[in-house]
Parts: C-alpha cells; sequence; structure tokens
C-alpha cells in the first residue's frame, strides 16, 4: 500500500497542474451590430448588439463592446441576448472608415465569452 501511495500523489499533482496549466477558454458568439453603418455625429441614439447566446446564461452587467459597458441588456423574441450601447460612447471609439468592434462578456457560470463585427463609419457630411 506504501508504494502505491506516492504514484497517486505524483498523478494527482500531475491532474492539478493540468488544469492550472490550461488557458482559458472564450466561447465564440455570433454579433451583428446595428445599425452596420455608424455617420459620426448623425441622427442614431443607440448602437445594437445581437447575439446568439441565451440571454438567461448571460451575466447582464459583464456585456460590453470594446470596453464600453452595455445601458441596457435583454432577451429578443428567441430569448437570445441584445444589448444596447450609447451611439455616441461607440462613436468616441471608432474612425472611418470602418471599425471592427467585439462584445465580450460572462456567463453565469464564469464562462468567457466574445463576438466581432466590422460597421462601416462615416464623416457626418453636415458640418
Amino acid at each position: 500500500m506504501t508504494r502505491r501511495f506516492p504514484i497517486v500523489l505524483v498523478l494527482a499533482a500531475l491532474a492539478v497542474t493540468a488544469f492550472a496549466a490550461a488557458p482559458p477558454t472564450v466561447m465564440d458568439i455570433y454579433l451583428k451590430l446595428s445599425p452596420d453603418a455608424l455617420v459620426l455625429g448623425g441622427p442614431g441614439v443607440w448602437v445594437t448588439a445581437h447575439t446568439d447566446i441565451a440571454f438567461s446564461s448571460v451575466d447582464g452587467t459583464s456585456v460590453a463592446l470594446e470596453g464600453v459597458e452595455a445601458v441596457s441588456v435583454f432577451a429578443d423574441n428567441r430569448g437570445q441576448l441584445v444589448a444596447k450601447f450609447r451611439q455616441a460612447d461607440i462613436e468616441a471609439i471608432v474612425s472611418p472608415p470602418d471599425a471592427t468592434l467585439t462584445l465580450t462578456g460572462l456567463t453565469v457560470d464564469g464562462v468567457r465569452f466574445a463576438g466581432t463585427d466590422t460597421i462601416r463609419v462615416m464623416e457626418s457630411k453636415q458640418k
């Protein structure tokens, strides 16, 4: 019995090391931003993020678009996460001709998720 004890300790240590060394996983989600063309200083109020992750599985306080916190998070008619951001906040971090933006967050189980979409960015013709 004493011969097996060191082997069990070594195996347990290897298992702990393997789990500790595993890189954090990020769940890839679908993201569609609306509008898909943003006019800087334009008439819009919101940038809306539509996803394919279940709203019930998301920690709504963790949802951000390029670090900008969501003003509102809710479920669409299919139960999937929708998040709204102030257009002025998004305009402050983008520039023409386009911007690739990543939505990030956590599930209620602590799993990171992320989705990316590219939108056109245009200067307003009115000055």
